[in-house]
């Protein structure tokens, strides 16, 4: 299990998951699956498309702008929701029982804490309103392994950042037809800084209005005076 584009102020979370058996992983590995910060575009959808079609199951969730910005939970809290749908549904598909996950908490002892809290009664009236349905029986069978790095460490989990990020690439591919070129979508990109700031009035839905890059520049009348776009346009790239 991993996400991808958790840092950008522009589209949504995805998380992936994926199931493999001990000889699929091994070829996986020959062929180059790893961590998909290491790979570029191309390779990752070659393997994106090699990763659906041999894994003996495999689901990709989003956490879209509205919800990254409905406060109801925090985004530490979405993520562990949405992984535990994916679990949900992969073991609709397959049984398993390990679940290694690339901790996006502190340390595992504050991912078990998420994870006991989501699962907590106090939130089940939360969970209804939001048309979440969690098998908590289930969920309390699995073995979950948080591991920081897991992506660098073992390839499955590698696989499952290769779809969370792949499925990224192709939002931002619809997003580009629709709205035109924001950039990467990373908050040190002066070219996305720019499209935040021209749509801080009426903000487009693929803005994360919650993060500190739309508050900041939505209160300025002038780009320039935004001390991060005049410094980052001066950096060499």
């Amino acid at each position: 299990m991993d996400d991808a584009t958790k840092c950008p102020c522009i589209g949504s979370v995805f998380v992936a998951g994926v199931a493999a058996d001990r000889d699929t992983i091994e070829r996986w590995k020959d062929v180059g699956v790893k961590d998909s910060k290491l790979l570029s575009r191309k390779r990752r959808d070659e393997l994106d498309r090699m990763i659906r079609s041999t894994a003996r199951a495999h689901s990709t969730l989003h956490i879209p702008p509205e919800l990254i910005d409905d406060k109801d939970l925090n985004l530490n809290a979405w993520e562990m929701v949405t992984m535990l749908k994916i679990i949900q549904n992969m073991r609709l598909r397959c049984d398993f029982r390990t679940v290694r996950v690339d901790n996006w908490e502190v340390s595992p002892e504050w991912f078990r804490r998420r994870f006991e809290h989501i699962l907590d009664r106090s939130n089940a009236t939360l969970l209804k309103r939001k048309k979440v349905r969690l098998r908590k029986r289930l969920l309390r069978e699995m073995d979950l392994i948080p591991e920081h790095r897991a992506d660098e460490t073992y390839v499955v989990v590698g696989a499952a950042s290769i779809l969370a990020r792949s499925a990224s690439d192709r939002q931002y591919d619809r997003y580009r037809k629709i709205y035109g070129d924001f950039g990467s979508g990373s908050p040190g990109d002066p070219k996305t800084r720019r499209f935040v700031w021209d749509h801080r009035k009426a903000p487009v839905p693929i803005i994360r209005q919650s993060w500190q890059t739309f508050r900041t520049l939505s209160n300025l009348d002038r780009l320039a005076d935004d001390p991060w776009y005049g410094r980052l346009r001066k950096t060499p790239r």
